[in-house]
């Protein structure tokens, strides 16, 4: 008897274990990934919706028609200039037209709706989507942008709003399925890949920032104290990395070097942190982790260990070696610096509404986290401030806005190396907010190309007063 009391119960607690996972599969499937389910390009749900449904209308924030359907045919009136960040909804779905799918496919069920749609075999209509994109931006970085290869992002600090999301070689979208195979071929220029979010580039001296921070952050009260004289190159036993164009920098301490961009002294910086507090350091802004994005993106990576070698430690301390990050991550940072120190979640959709214009659903900022000690990044900001004014930055001084950043020249496995540009810009009255940027311009660094894309960008800034 007490076996078979045994085996009863053994079965029994067998069964209660298995409806529990189950239970908890559940709550985790609706609770969790009922989001990225409901989006899924594949959801037959959303398929079968699609044929009663007509495909919301997608807008710009000044209400431009980015996409529309006509004769039950996608079509997107600005043809390349979104194209990855719209994307598609023909092979699949990409960009806002998968992440925006469940509200493009909201039936607008009424009555009247209900009755056309049995009687007269009318389709319902879906909601519209309203982005926070502005086309101004985009318009003006894609003219800056022609016939080059990068990616460009655009956020407001102090909301998470995306302004601007760029990437080029693109596609028409509406030409998507006659094109598919040569694009999908295309290995050379890979127009499909949004290299905005996806692309992977060493991001050359705007890492800096994030070694300053690391010092800056176990040497809060002393951090100018480290002084360097700079001769245009270091040499150590195992290499020689010089400064760019080999300039003689002089006595400089963090600040100056910081404006000056000098690779020696950061270089020697880096010999004062720890790999471990560097990675720590890089970590908390997000390398090695999926960012706060609803979309589709890449992961930044920062891979140093303790047993590299000397040359790629001082490689990796000038954002060199094995570091790759993406240009919405760099942006991200930038406009965490500039909202002293608060990292506010990107967004891109601002809110979902019937045809008669009413409010359907409000997307809201929504707070990340302060990853950056308040006073540091204001002393940051302060050393972006002054790349602008009197360092590597000069091109970018304007009259009426107060600009502060990064450049960045990043060699890669090209002969050419890649130009970056990553910071932000404020008008002096404070009730305009700010924004943050980031532009990288592949094998662009001879020209300091990023820096005209960046001019582009100012000049909108400059006018609009968001």
């Amino acid at each position: 008897m007490d076996k078979n009391k045994k085996i009863i119960y053994t079965i029994a607690g067998i069964y209660i274990s298995l409806f529990a996972v189950i239970i908890l599969y559940m709550v985790y499937f609706t609770a969790i990934k009922q989001k990225q389910i409901s989006i899924h390009p594949h959801n037959t749900r959303l398929n079968n919706l699609e044929k009663e449904v007509i495909r919301g209308d997608i807008y710009d924030a000044n209400m431009k028609v980015l996409a529309t359907t006509v004769n039950d045919i996608r079509e997107y009136p600005k043809g390349n200039l979104y194209a990855h960040v719209i994307g598609y909804s023909q092979r699949g779905k990409t960009g806002v037209e998968a992440l925006a799918n469940t509200e493009l496919l909201y039936p607008n069920y009424t009555v009247a709706t209900l009755f056309k749609n049995a009687f007269l075999n009318e389709k319902f209509q879906g909601r519209d989507i309203v982005l926070t994109l502005d086309d101004r931006y985009q318009e003006a970085i894609a003219r800056a942008m022609k016939g080059k290869k990068g990616g460009v992002i655009v956020i407001e600090p102090v909301t998470g709003k995306i302004k601007a999301m760029y990437a080029n070689p693109g596609f028409n979208p509406n030409n998507i399925n006659k094109d598919w195979e040569n694009l999908s071929k295309d290995i050379k220029n890979s127009p499909l890949v949004n290299r905005a979010t996806n692309g992977l580039y060493p991001p050359g001296s705007t890492f800096k920032m994030i070694t300053a921070l690391a010092y800056m952050n176990q040497n809060k009260m002393s951090y100018l104290d480290f002084t360097y004289e700079c001769l245009g190159k270091i040499t150590e036993e195992d290499y020689t990395i010089q400064c760019y164009n080999k300039t003689a920098h002089g006595h400089v301490n963090l600040q100056s070097a910081f404006y000056k961009s000098c690779n020696a002294y950061f270089i020697k910086l880096g010999e004062h942190v720890a790999v471990q507090d560097l990675k720590k350091q890089a970590e908390e802004l997000g390398f090695n982790r999926d960012l706060h994005l609803d979309m589709g993106h890449a992961k930044s990576r920062f891979q140093l260990l303790e047993s590299d070698s000397p040359f790629e430690k001082a490689a990796t301390h000038i954002g060199q070696g094995k570091t790759l990050a993406t240009p919405l991550h760099m942006a991200m940072i930038a406009a965490a610096i500039a909202n002293d120190g608060v990292m506010m979640k990107p967004y891109i959709l601002d809110y979902s509404m019937n045809k008669k214009g009413n409010l359907k659903t409000k997307y809201l900022p929504r707070y990340e986290g302060a990853i950056i000690d308040e006073e540091i990044a204001k002393s940051l900001q302060s050393m972006m401030f002054e790349v602008v004014n009197q360092g590597t930055g000069t091109k970018l001084k304007k009259k009426n806005i107060i600009v502060g950043g990064k450049t960045g020249t990043a060699q890669n496995e090209t002969p050419e190396d890649h130009s970056w540009f990553v910071g932000f810009a404020k008008h002096d009255v404070k009730e305009y907010n700010q924004i943050a940027f980031a532009v990288i311009v592949e094998n662009g660094g001879k020209g300091a190309q990023a820096l005209e894309v960046t001019q582009s960008i100012l000049n909108v800034y400059e006018v609009i007063k968001p």
